[in-house]
């Protein structure tokens, strides 16, 4: 616990900061995938929520969302899941297309 809080003899070492006018890339693939791959663990964690606790009505606001889901069945889990693939790839790959154009042009 003390190596985490700074104890036990580690120590700190700053370095100037130097400031890049570079343009910053971002992966279409990588950010796609990691936007796909959060929406869908989103998505399956609100249908546990529906199943564990559905008097709660806390998956409700996250469902209406998703288009053609019936309710907590395999075929509402199936087209949810890959609704959150291809929605949260698709957002991710163009945030990750609009932020590099961008940084290009005003970088």
């Amino acid at each position: 616990m003390l190596g985490l809080l700074g104890g036990g003899g580690s120590t700190l070492h700053a370095q100037p900061s130097t400031y890049s006018a570079m343009p910053i890339h971002v992966s279409v693939l990588v950010l796609g995938t990691t936007l796909a791959a959060f929406v869908t663990i989103s998505f399956l964690l609100c249908m546990v929520l529906g199943f564990v606790a559905p008097d709660w009505g806390l998956h409700r606001p996250w469902l209406q969302f998703f288009s053609g889901l019936t309710g907590f069945d395999l075929r509402s889990l199936a087209l949810g899941t890959i609704q959150s693939v291809i929605f949260g790839g698709y957002a991710g790959g163009l945030i990750a297309i609009i932020f590099t154009f961008t940084s290009r042009r005003l970088g």
